[in-house]
């Protein structure tokens, strides 16, 4: 197949990257001619416009993963003889979608992946599924949210769906450092004293905040928190969560806080304790093993609570 250079795409597989195929169609198969339509699991977000999403999982720079489009033919029967199927790309479909749902998506470096200008659906078969390459190079920008308007502009003689002959396909990837992980340490809360222990082991998910940074999300809690006891009852520190930032060596540079440096309500701000090893390590097929970090959150200027953390690498969030 020829391949055309474009930017972005996803499929809403809201469990896992392989797409099942969708298979309750628009359309009453017995009774309608036949027609060629986008498949991945997903509903329309808005008329015409249907969005598939997809997690392409962890990508070092230079890495590369794929996420599957599935393309059906929709009849009573099999494709009668092979069925090539074109596809192209309408930036213009992409900025009627963000001003009707209300999004901020934007298409990606031309490199960061390639997309098929076609599909062939073979003849007997009701459908085709085409893996898209991603690519992690030097202007992939993490802070971007990348989609990429998908349009079926010819269907071998069939029809082709008025609801899903088009779709926005996004997709998200993942840094280095992101990951789950438990996690046990020590800290101290200057203002409650004794009465404030530490709650350990966490299930703390290091989920990626733009190419170097990974914020601190209690998997238990379901939230960015930090969670304590005081007095023996479960509680947490509103308005406060790690941010960690790193260098191209694992080294924590940084730490801010995930609800504002000082902004909140609460006027908390996180701040790296430089005395720490402040360190993440990684195993031999370049995934995370370890974070040894120590940090202070910040109140109204002063150091309130100070916190060493040991973060063991358990799998994949």
């Amino acid at each position: 197949m020829k391949p055309v250079n474009h930017i972005c795409i996803a499929l809403l597989l809201a469990v896992s990257i392989s797409s099942c195929l969708k298979r309750d169609s628009v359309f009453d198969a017995t009774d309608s001619p036949a027609v060629v339509e986008f498949s991945n699991t997903g509903t329309p977000t808005i008329d015409t416009f249907p969005l598939f999403k997809s997690d392409v999982g962890a990508l070092k720079e230079g890495d590369s993963s794929t996420f599957n489009i599935n393309i059906a033919y929709v009849s009573a029967s099999g494709a009668p003889n092979d069925v090539v199927v074109s596809l192209s790309v309408n930036e213009a479909d992409l900025t009627a979608f963000n001003k009707a749902a209300g999004t901020s998506y934007s298409m990606p470096p031309a490199d960061v992946y390639t997309l098929p200008a076609q599909a062939v659906i073979h003849k007997g078969a009701n459908e085709v599924q085409i893996k898209v390459p991603v690519k992690r190079t030097a202007a992939f920008n993490y802070d971007a949210s990348y989609a990429i308007p998908v349009k079926i502009t010819s269907a071998g003689g069939a029809g082709i769906s008025s609801a899903f002959g088009q779709a926005i396909y996004a997709f998200s990837a993942r840094n280095s450092y992101d990951g789950a992980f438990t996690v046990t340490g020590t800290f101290y809360d200057s203002t409650l004293g004794t009465v404030a222990t530490a709650e350990y082991p966490k299930h703390i998910n290091l989920i990626t905040d733009g190419a170097r940074g990974a914020g601190y999300y209690d998997a238990d809690a379901a939230s960015y928190r930090y969670t304590f006891y005081n007095n023996g009852g479960a509680s947490y520190y509103g308005n406060f969560a790690p941010i960690f930032h790193f260098d191209d060596n694992g080294n924590v540079t940084s730490v801010t806080n995930y609800y504002g440096q000082g902004t909140n309500s609460n006027l908390r701000s996180a701040a790296l304790d430089p005395s720490g090893i402040n360190k993440m390590t990684f195993d031999s097929e370049g995934k995370p093993d370890k974070l040894e970090v120590s940090y202070y959150m910040i109140q109204s200027g002063k150091i309130r609570l100070t916190i060493k953390e040991t973060f063991t690498y358990t799998g994949e969030r």
